[in-house]
């Protein structure tokens, strides 16, 4: 299947109030515009607390729409910092739970590339690194040519720019039916990316790039 994901207009993003505590629906932000992602790299930018997180988690249904529809074609994958393993178990043991011959040997290759010490176990793990076991299982699956949405939050906390570069080296390698929404930080630098979704005064809005760049220098000065 070809990886796309379809927002509605007036697809809506935010948290239902629960009655029992007393607390309030939250809303926080409204597609005033279809917007449709088709494969390639799409980045999410909004200040923070605006919705980015909320956003990703909706498309990947863990939490519902507050109104409105949308679509999401493919497997999807979301991936965050959040993810969590047997302490005791090492990176390469995670690995070889989940795949078998190729894709494994895939899997080695990328933590090569990441500079992952496979033989440490996971429960002594920095941040940084934990974060690459993430991305290694994500890029890893992503890898089988079925067709690919892989929600990113804050795909490079964590990591240095060396690191930085070959994940990003990897993502260009590794592109074909495969979409990618990576929400970034505002610290982060300029990416290469096909468009931009952009959250500002509650809404959701799609930016296509000048000559596939999303300058977030720039663009963060539209944001509020």
């Amino acid at each position: 299947m070809k990886p796309s994901v379809t927002i509605e207009e007036g697809m809506e993003i935010g948290y239902e109030g629960a009655r029992w505590r007393g607390r309030q629906a939250v809303r926080l932000a409204k597609a005033p515009d279809a917007i449709h992602l088709e494969p390639g790299r799409h980045l999410l930018l909004a200040r923070n607390g605006r919705g980015k997180t909320t956003l990703l988690k909706t498309l990947a249904n863990l939490i519902p729409a507050m109104a409105g529809v949308f679509s999401v074609g493919g497997r999807r994958q979301y991936v965050d910092e959040e993810l969590r393993f047997d302490p005791e178990l090492t990176s390469r043991q995670i690995f070889r739970s989940f795949f078998q011959n190729g894709l494994f040997k895939t899997s080695l290759s990328f933590a090569e590339r990441m500079e992952l010490d496979v033989g440490k176990q996971y429960g002594k793990l920095s941040k940084g690194n934990r974060q690459k076991v993430a991305l290694i299982l994500a890029e890893t699956r992503a890898s089988d040519g079925e067709g690919h949405v892989l929600l990113l939050d804050e795909p490079f906390s964590g990591l240095d720019f060396h690191v930085r570069n070959e994940v990003d080296a990897i993502w260009t390698e590794n592109q074909e039916n495969v979409l990618r929404l990576v929400c970034v930080h505002p610290d982060e630098p300029t990416l290469q990316a096909e468009s931009a979704l952009l959250i500002s005064e509650g809404r959701i809005q799609q930016h296509h790039a000048a000559g596939g760049w999303v300058d977030w220098m720039e663009t963060r000065k539209t944001l509020n």
